[in-house]
């Protein structure tokens, strides 16, 4: 199969240099030999035990609010600022 890796990589938002081109070329290959791989469902029959999910569990952890925003590029008002990601 095929893959125009430059396009693939402009959807993504990811700049990518020439001399990685054919190294993910060969990792898009690989994944969709993988994925070609996989066994056919018919969409009715339930796999058992198809994926076994951790439980999840609540700890406390035992930081301030102040060591934990030495952490942030930008606070306001004791919050995180982030960029702004909806215009209206």
């Amino acid at each position: 199969m095929d893959f125009d890796i430059r396009k693939i990589a402009a959807l993504a938002a990811f700049d990518i240099n020439d001399a990685d081109i054919s190294r993910f070329q060969c990792d898009m290959e690989e994944i969709a030999n993988m994925v070609s791989e996989l066994p056919e469902l018919d969409g009715e029959t339930p796999i058992p035990d198809a994926m076994e999910l951790r439980s999840d569990c609540v700890q406390s952890y035992p930081a301030d609010r102040s060591e934990l925003m030495k952490n942030a590029p930008k606070a306001v008002n004791g919050c995180f600022a982030v960029p702004r990601t909806v215009e209206y």
